[in-house]
């Protein structure tokens, strides 16, 4: 199985001054977050005050691979049915070819975790899940479209 980071999500205060430090202290560029169809997104904001994305190219990551800054939104996880929050206290995405084979381990390992389908971004469908330190990391993968 294959494995690569697709993005890294930082919890943001106050995400339009972070955005300005990576553009004008780091030298990033912004860009725009690409969304799903609509019948496929769950509750998250569309505003750049509350979400923005430094993307990074590379082959096979799909759309919104790079680094995501967001606001941290407590009710994230009970209004899209979650049982752990990807808004609060960031967390590293990784990128696998088969996530049905992540989530039998998971399961033979008793270790819970939260699938949500295809989410926030096109094509991808995607896991949460808490490291034994406690981190949160998202397991995703490219889907057919």
């Amino acid at each position: 199985m294959t494995t690569t980071i697709h993005h890294v999500n930082l919890q943001a205060n106050n995400v339009r001054a972070s955005a300005e430090f990576y553009t004008n202290i780091v030298g990033m560029a912004e860009g725009s977050w690409i969304f799903p169809p609509a019948e496929q997104v769950g509750y998250i904001s569309a505003d750049p005050s509350r979400m923005t994305l430094f993307p990074m190219q590379g082959a096979g990551r799909g759309e919104n691979a790079g680094l995501h800054l967001i606001t941290p939104e407590p009710a994230f996880a009970r209004n899209n049915n979650l049982d752990h929050n990807p808004s609060i206290g960031g967390h590293v995405a990784l990128q696998v070819d088969n996530l049905d084979a992540v989530i039998e381990r998971l399961k033979a390992a008793g270790i819970p975790y939260s699938l949500t389908g295809t989410f926030a971004i096109p094509g991808m469908r995607h896991l949460y899940v808490y490291d034994p330190s406690m981190n949160l990391i998202e397991i995703n993968e490219m889907i057919s479209q």
